[in-house]
């Protein structure tokens, strides 16, 4: 990933239900920045990050979003879900294999 490289993707795109999944485990400055914001039905996210740690990586990423939904975490990740899971939705983990 670069800086800023994802950010606003899929900004305010309503019909997306289920995010494509994010593979990448370290996490640039503003990379996902705003990603998913205002994308109303999306309930389904896959995010393999651990590291995230980078400047403002995540700001404002699924402000929006459904309120219910499935944020599948990798498994390896000990970042704490409330800085990055939106409220209301619930966390798997995902096992990623080598």
């Amino acid at each position: 990933l670069a800086d800023g490289c994802y950010a606003a993707m899929f900004l305010a795109c309503k019909s997306l239900a289920t995010a494509p999944t994010l593979p990448a485990t370290t996490l640039k400055n503003n990379c996902y920045d705003g990603m998913f914001l205002g994308c109303t039905s999306l309930n389904s996210i896959t995010m393999l990050a651990t590291d995230i740690s980078a400047n403002n990586c995540l700001g404002n990423w699924v402000n929006g979003v459904a309120a219910t939904g499935t944020f599948y975490k990798n498994s390896a990740a000990t970042w704490d879900n409330d800085d990055v899971v939106p409220s209301g939705w619930t966390v798997q983990n995902y096992s990623v294999t080598p």
